[in-house]
């Protein structure tokens, strides 16, 4: 029991820290949005964001996936992703501008 208590926190913090990047990605993408006139500092700095948060969310959706393989059950093998294809878009079209 403890045990199972043990991996569910874990689980639990895993998706803490994704829901918080997911969030991150929302805001860059709601300012790039909201803010046509975004000047080339910001512009830049909101791509070194991401490209940080990108990588810290690629490596933490992996370690997710690898633990829910290894210790859910294959009816509860499920992980939601954020889309960041869209925002890349966005960063590619923000940035191409400048």
């Amino acid at each position: 029991m403890v045990s199972e208590n043990k991996i569910q926190e874990y689980m639990d913090s895993l998706e803490q820290e994704k829901i918080m990047i997911e969030t991150h990605f929302a805001n860059i993408e709601r300012i790039l949005q909201d803010n046509p006139k975004l000047d080339q500092e910001k512009a830049f700095g909101l791509l070194s964001n991401f490209n940080t948060l990108n990588i810290q969310y690629d490596q933490l959706c992996n370690d997710l996936t690898k633990f829910i393989r290894i210790f859910k059950d294959k009816e509860e093998q499920e992980i939601r992703l954020y889309k960041t294809d869209e925002l890349i878009e966005l960063l590619e079209a923000k940035i191409n501008e400048l």
